[in-house]
């Protein structure tokens, strides 16, 4: 089976690959966490609290998605 096109990752885009990836699970986590959790009740008044879980939740889908696609787009 010839595989011209696949070529392995280099140490430095893998490496940044994996911590694109940490980031937006730790900003989708974060966002959660501001938005169905007491634990930052103390810390943060309500309002703003739902606000921020909403956009690092929204952020985190984000980076999800563009990880993705830079995935695809190196595959094709």
């Amino acid at each position: 089976m010839r595989q011209d096109n696949f070529r392995q990752p280099d140490g430095q885009k893998l490496g940044w690959f994996i911590f694109e990836c940490v980031m937006a699970v730790l900003y989708l986590l974060f966002g959660f966490l501001f938005l169905f959790s007491s634990l930052f009740d103390n810390i943060i008044q309500g309002g703003l609290r739902i606000a921020l879980g909403i956009v690092l939740g929204l952020y985190g889908i984000f980076r999800i998605f563009r990880a993705i696609k830079k995935i695809v787009q190196k595959n094709n």
